[in-house]
């Protein structure tokens, strides 16, 4: 508190631009992220209309026990503030940027005049182009800019996704087409409170398979996935599975970005069972994602097989994401 205390102390006296944008009392009031904070949470995040998958309520909260996610409520705009390294001292306070209806220049100078209190430089993440042309528009020379490309969004037509046509989409439907001779019983189920168990098992099993149980990355992805299966009907998910044979071989589930854009959060299938992944998703995009123009299939981490598969599916464009650090602090990237 004392170091905080004498770094607000400090800003008071910045006449520079950044002293501008630091100079108000801090207003926000941020709290742990619960899932009862969907009800007014949510109806901002879809009002916004974005398209990164960084504005799903449901994102926001299943992947708080990881990255520490606080919210706070400006105006009409949800204020995400988390971090990834809570014990080094230096790690910046991450702030989803701020997208909603209100004046977005005094919930920039809210978010900074937060980060000084606690004694941390703030990192905006998450920002488009159009919100880095803002940003620079609004605070010229203030905020320097990164991007990583293993943080950028795949989207998809929602129409293509469903019905696979034409010639790119050949060898996607001649996986489906084998997976229909193969199991010519197969049923998609939506997820329910009757089956939610079964899928619950179904994703701790497939957790453990194929070395996953040795992935960090996986391993902390199944933590987020089990936060959603437990809150999934209060977090208002859609969800669908594949039963072959009467046993389940893939599952899915996400929630919208907008009145335009669905993000499909999870999708989890059996390798081994060939077209598995295709008919899932095709399935999936059918029964959720017929009132949308776009799907949002979220980053690829940066892993190479992962990226394969999301070009594999021919995405429409990719949805470039900035973060925006305070010159003088330390930059990096957060998607």
């Amino acid at each position: 508190m004392e170091k905080g205390s004498d770094r607000r102390l400090s800003l008071k006296n910045d006449h520079s631009p950044a002293g501008e944008i630091r100079s108000r009392i801090v207003m926000l009031e941020f709290k742990p992220i619960t899932a009862a904070d969907g009800a007014w949470a949510r109806p901002l995040l879809l009002k916004a209309d974005c398209i990164s998958c960084g504005y799903t309520f449901a994102n926001l909260f299943v992947w708080s026990p990881v990255y520490h996610t606080d919210l706070a409520r400006f105006q009409d705009f949800v204020i995400a503030r988390c971090f990834d390294h809570p014990n080094t001292p230096d790690s910046p306070y991450l702030y989803l940027f701020p997208e909603g209806d209100g004046d977005k220049r005094a919930a920039i100078r809210e978010i900074v005049q937060d980060a000084a209190v606690h004694g941390k430089m703030p990192r905006l993440y998450s920002l488009s182009q159009r919100d880095k042309a803002w940003l620079e528009e609004q605070f010229p020379g203030i905020f320097a800019f990164t991007s990583c490309r293993g943080t950028f969004d795949y989207i998809y037509s929602s129409e293509e996704l469903q019905n696979l046509p034409g010639k790119k989409f050949q060898k996607k439907r001649n996986h489906v087409s084998r997976f229909l001779r193969e199991h010519p019983d197969f049923v998609f189920e939506p997820i329910t409170p009757e089956n939610l168990e079964e899928v619950r098992a179904f994703n701790n099993a497939w957790s453990q398979l194929y070395g996953n149980s040795q992935d960090t990355g996986i391993q902390t992805e199944h933590l987020a996935v089990e936060m959603g299966l437990k809150h999934f009907f209060e977090l208002e998910l859609s969800g669908g599975l594949i039963r072959a044979d009467g046993k389940i071989i893939a599952f899915s589930y996400g929630s919208p970005v907008s009145g335009r854009v669905f993000d499909v959060h999870v999708e989890k299938a059996l390798y081994d069972v060939n077209g598995a992944y295709n008919i899932i998703n095709r399935e999936f995009a059918r029964r959720f994602c017929g009132d949308y123009q776009w799907i949002n299939r979220e980053d690829d981490v940066s892993e190479e097989g992962l990226r394969k598969a999301k070009l594999s599916y021919n995405p429409a464009f990719l949805q470039e994401k900035f973060c925006a650090d305070l010159l003088g602090g330390e930059t990096g990237c957060f998607g």
